[in-house]
């Protein structure tokens, strides 16, 4: 079963990652400069994405199944 920490950081993860998906498609149909606050938040959620998946991923490393000698 998995962790509490891993479950919240893939829904934090997927939320944060189509938010910036959705932000980026605002800033991007704004016209000139109107729309760099939308950018602005479409990177932050980004990169809220980026750690979350860190934490998700770098949570597993050497956690090796255990293998029994008469395997």
């Amino acid at each position: 079963m998995k962790s509490l920490k891993d479950i919240l950081a893939i829904l934090v993860g997927i939320a944060a990652a189509i938010g910036a998906i959705v932000y980026f498609v605002k800033y991007i149909n704004t016209p000139d400069s109107a729309g760099h606050g939308w950018g602005w938040i479409a990177l932050g959620l980004a990169a809220v994405a980026f750690v979350c998946g860190l934490i998700y991923f770098l949570g597993h490393v050497n956690k090796e199944e255990e293998i029994h000698i008469t395997q």
